[in-house]
């Protein structure tokens, strides 16, 4: 199929480019590491002793029980290191994952390689879909390798098998795949792969700090949430920008909380709405 050949064509690209060689030896090293680290008698006693005592006692000898030591029952030191590794995997797969892949959809607007794209029997939107899936597929692919491998060495070594570890495969694709989505946007409106990066990762922190910011302020000021113009302002864009709360449903996943399922879907929803936006504006677009 067209469309496979499209994907097949941006994994090749990212090959040509050595940018999935440079993050596989950088995951690689990672593995490894972890591999030592974990054959430490240290690291093995200390990773799976639990976070936090969920019982104490007080003064005069009874028996209390702390809130957020209940929220912590069963949760290991590992799991707060998954918690971390994940953080941090977000934000850089969010991060250089945009950098690494901005210019898939830039480049086939370049004079030359646009006239022999547009010489072919393919309607146009299928080159944006088609790369805008062979760069979230890339990113997929390393976050999976890394994910597994740290996941496979601690389970080897440890016994310990977390699954909310490997949940956060899914989650971190679609915090990427929502930000590539507005930076696919903008690279078809401006044609600079350059000014898409700088507007997706704008918004990006825009959703994932300063209207969490927005909000905290705004029920600060004014006790419970109101109508006041910055609580408006920060529902508007919670809605409009794709990608927030997804470290907080990674870290409620590894800590066996609950997850609140609203914001994925307004990701995902996202998602297909700035794609199609992006479609309809390369098939309307004079070359």
């Amino acid at each position: 199929m067209k469309f496979l050949a499209i994907i097949e064509a941006t994994i090749r690209e990212g090959i040509a480019r050595k940018t999935i060689l440079g993050m596989f030896i950088v995951s690689t090293v990672t593995i490894v590491v972890a591999i030592l680290l974990f054959q430490l008698n240290v690291v093995q006693q200390g990773l799976l002793l639990p976070v936090h005592s969920h019982v104490r006692t007080d003064v005069n000898g009874h028996v209390t029980t702390n809130a957020n030591a209940l929220a912590l029952a069963g949760v290991t030191v590992l799991d707060m290191i998954w918690m971390g590794i994940s953080s941090i995997l977000l934000f850089l797969c969010v991060f250089v994952g945009v950098f690494v892949t901005a210019g898939f959809i830039t480049s086939i607007m370049e004079k030359g390689s646009i006239d022999l794209l547009l010489s072919k029997p393919v309607p146009r939107w299928v080159y944006i879909v088609g790369r805008y899936a062979g760069a979230v597929l890339i990113i997929f692919a390393e976050v999976a390798y890394l994910i597994l491998g740290l996941w496979l060495v601690a389970g080897l070594s440890l016994g310990a098998w977390s699954p909310g570890f490997l949940a956060s495969i899914p989650i971190i694709t679609l915090a990427f795949a929502g930000v590539y989505s507005v930076v696919t946007l903008f690279g078809v409106l401006t044609r600079s792969s350059w000014f898409a990066i700088i507007l997706g990762l704008a918004l990006y922190i825009l959703g994932s700090i300063v209207i969490p910011l927005g909000q905290f302020l705004d029920r600060l000021l004014n006790g419970e949430p109101t109508g006041s113009l910055l609580g408006t302002v920060s529902t508007v864009l919670h809605y409009l920008v794709p990608s927030q709360e997804m470290g907080r449903a990674i870290a409620s996943i590894i800590l066996h909380q609950s997850v609140a399922v609203v914001p994925l879907l307004i990701t995902v929803g996202l998602c297909f709405g700035y794609v199609a936006l992006s479609c309809l504006s390369f098939s309307r677009k004079e070359f």
